[in-house]
């Protein structure tokens, strides 16, 4: 009875001690928009996880942070040409040694109605 109460103990303690951090940002565009005309398609949200070992002030990253990767899928899910109005966010979540951190980004999706034909920002003939 003394260890399954001793168990139970711990277990709570875990949870209780857990570490939480947040931060968050705004941003107006994921690339410069200049003087281009766009159409709004709509609002856009995502997340995503990734995981690092840390122990005392030494962390390790099991990954890189995805955040190119769900920028490109919000981009796909609309099939826009940017993000506008961007509001993101991460947290973690410590559970001994292992750490879980989680990016949150909400923004409007927008398609460029002249497109560009290269990298020196010169008008396609239409």
């Amino acid at each position: 009875m003394k260890l399954l109460k001793l168990i139970f103990i711990l277990f709570f303690s875990l949870i209780l001690l857990d570490c939480a951090t947040s931060s968050a940002g705004l941003a107006t565009s994921n690339i410069p928009l200049a003087d281009r005309k766009y159409k709004v398609l709509g609002p856009v949200e995502g997340h995503k996880n990734w995981k690092t070992i840390d122990a005392a002030i030494i962390g390790i990253p099991l990954s890189e942070p995805p955040i190119d990767k769900l920028i490109s899928e919000m981009l796909f899910d609309k099939n826009a040409d940017a993000l506008i109005n961007i509001r993101f966010w991460t947290d973690k979540y410590i559970l001994l040694f292992l750490t879980v951190n989680r990016l949150h980004i909400n923004a409007e999706a927008i398609k460029f109605e002249d497109q560009l034909n290269d990298q020196s920002g010169k008008k396609r003939n239409k």
